[in-house]
Parts: structure tokens; C-alpha cells; sequence
């Protein structure tokens, strides 16, 4: 969601897409793809040697880059490449290739021990640092939230409970098919009541988001 919104706010931003599938379809000719291979119990137990390989492409991709780009990581690879880039902060600074980390905590066990780590590994690396409170599981603590940051800048994506004819649209077409929603044609298709629901559940989601989103996108072009 964070990508999508990001890619809406900064629209002629190309988009690197790593994950083991491809998922920001939408975003079509946007979209440069690199598939991870590496199995995670490899990556965790060689300390991230099996997956040096597999960042390569996307490294690369980084560095040709020319205008300012959006990088969408899977949760299961991210801590790995942020360890690689690590290892290559030298060479990142010789080449004056400016980062900026977007990460999303929850509420949720494991993102809430996941998210300390990748902003530690992210604060020597990168110019600067956001972090999105996602409600989705209810509100994470202020002084966690405060510990979590670490001087990072931080917005709150609050929680959505949607219909579920609105979550169907939002994963057909993703955040940017909203804006062209016809809410004629939503409540002629549902009636007045569930299709006007559908219609504020998905404007009030894209709003909010792109409200999540806007420090990181005001950063990314300058």
C-alpha cells in the first residue's frame, strides 16, 4: 500500500519491485521486477551470504538510476538487503547515491520485532528515515512507537474497516484506480446505501494513505 501510494504521489518516479512474486501490476511499464530466489532458512543461517547473488540486479538497477526511484522490498527480504547495502555503504557514498527507509510497523508480534531491526540497519545507510504506524491491528504503543523511530519522522495510517465489495475494487485496481471511480456506477450496481459506503471506504482509505505517505514523498523529490 505504502509503494502504491508513494508511486501515486510521485508519478514519474520509476518503480523496482523485489519480492518472490510480482504483486504492483498495476503500475505496469513503471514496474522494473527482481524475483528473490534465495531460500530465507539459507539467508538467515549463512549471516546473508546466500543472497549477496540475488541483490546484484537491484543493486545495479540503483545505481543506474537517474531520477529518484521507488523500491518496494518484501518483508522476508528486506533486513537481508539492507544488510548488503550495508556492507557496500562506501561504495554508496562514492557514487553519492542518496537512501531514504519507509517502514511500516504494526501492532502485530512480528512486525513489532521486525521493525527495530530494519530501522537500525537503515539509520547508518540513509539520508533519513520514516516510519508508518499501521492501525490495521489496532494502535501500537506511543513509547514504543518512540523507541521504534529513533528521531525518525512518523505518520499514522489509521485503521480502515472496509465493505467487502470495497476491498475487492482496491485489490482489482489497486490506489490508483480510485480516483476514477464512477459513484454512479457503484450505486447502480450496489444501491444507494452499499454503494455510497463502498465509494467513502475507498476515498477515505486513498486520502489517508497518501496523507501516510506524504513526508517520504516530499523527501523523494526534493
Amino acid at each position: 500500500m505504502t509503494t502504491r501510494a508513494l508511486a501515486e504521489a510521485v508519478p514519474e518516479a520509476p518503480v523496482i519491485e523485489v519480492d518472490a512474486s510480482q504483486r504492483l501490476i498495476e503500475l505496469k511499464e513503471r514496474v522494473t521486477f527482481f524475483p528473490m530466489r534465495a531460500d530465507r532458512a539459507a539467508i538467515d543461517l549463512s549471516g546473508g551470504k546466500a543472497a549477496r547473488a540475488e541483490f546484484d540486479g537491484v543493486i545495479t538497477a540503483m545505481q543506474k538510476a537517474t531520477t529518484p526511484t521507488i523500491i518496494d522490498v518484501g518483508a522476508n527480504t528486506s533486513a537481508s538487503l539492507m544488510s548488503v547495502l550495508g556492507s557496500l555503504s562506501a561504495a554508496l557514498t562514492s557514487l553519492k547515491i542518496q537512501l531514504g527507509v519507509v517502514v511500516l510497523v504494526t501492532a502485530e508480534p512480528g512486525a513489532l520485532a521486525e521493525a527495530p531491526r530494519l530501522m537500525m540497519l537503515a539509520k547508518p545507510l540513509t539520508a533519513t528515515r520514516f516510519l508508518i504506524e499501521n492501525r490495521l491491528h489496532g494502535e501500537v504503543d506511543a513509547k514504543s512507537i518512540a523507541k521504534i523511530a529513533d528521531g525518525a519522522t512518523v505518520t499514522t495510517l489509521a485503521e480502515h474497516a472496509m465493505e467487502d465489495h470495497a476491498v475487492a475494487v482496491l485489490q482489482a485496481g489497486g490506489l490508483a484506480s480510485i480516483p476514477k471511480l464512477d459513484i454512479a456506477k457503484l450505486i447502480d450496481r450496489h444501491g444507494v446505501a452499499l454503494g455510497s459506503r463502498v465509494y467513502a471506504d475507498l476515498t477515505r482509505l486513498r486520502a489517508d494513505t497518501m496523507e501516510a505517505v506524504l513526508p517520504a514523498a516530499k523527501w523523494l523529490v526534493g
